[in-house]
């Protein structure tokens, strides 16, 4: 399924308000999130074992793991706007992962430097990674990671940003910041391992 959303256009948050120094809250994702379920097919033909396969120190069952429901962020957005946080902009991460969705929300002239050792890889993109032979490259360009949402907002509002992710029952870290490009045109994320 899918939900449509209207909303008045001096209310929209479209990113023109970034500028070199925001910061990047990833927010934790619940898991693969539905996207990069051709590859995963494709890795589960590789694993003829997978249905006795267990992810995690839960020991969660391989395909709870697969399938587990993707978080929605309608609410934290809403408590964040109604907290008068200034959410300068918003990345949904989907497939393509953060080097393809990150940059969009990003006025031209800007970059995105994200630190991969921020947050922890959950195991089920490690399973993947290497049951799949995935290269590095591949896994980023594919899934989220572990990185569900990203939020941009000024270097200011990071400690009550994390503070209402926490309140809203949701793991979030600084992951990175804004910095301009060196060439002026949007770039690559700066920092991933490949």
């Amino acid at each position: 399924g899918f939900c449509v959303a209207v909303v008045e256009e001096d209310h929209l948050i479209n990113g023109s308000n970034i500028r070199p120094g925001h910061q990047i809250i990833g927010v934790a994702s619940s898991g693969i999130h539905s996207n990069g379920f051709s590859l995963v097919r494709k890795v589960l033909k590789m694993s003829p074992d997978h249905q006795t396969i267990f992810i995690g120190q839960e020991k969660i069952p391989l395909i709870d793991a697969l399938l587990r429901p993707t978080t929605l962020y309608v609410q934290l957005v809403k408590t964040l706007l109604l907290k008068a946080i200034p959410l300068d902009g918003m990345a949904h991460i989907t497939g393509g992962g953060l080097p393809e969705n990150l940059p969009r929300c990003l006025p031209k002239g800007l970059s995105a430097v994200v630190d991969p050792n921020s947050w922890e890889r959950p195991e089920i993109f490690n399973w993947l990674k290497t049951v799949g032979q995935i290269p590095e490259a591949d896994l980023w360009n594919t899934f989220n990671l572990g990185v569900g949402f990203c939020l941009i907002i000024p270097s200011e509002a990071v400690d009550e940003s994390l503070a209402v992710c926490r309140e809203e029952g949701l793991q979030a870290w600084n992951i990175g910041h804004i910095e301009e490009s060196r060439d002026h045109q949007k770039e690559p994320l700066l920092g991933l391992p490949f």
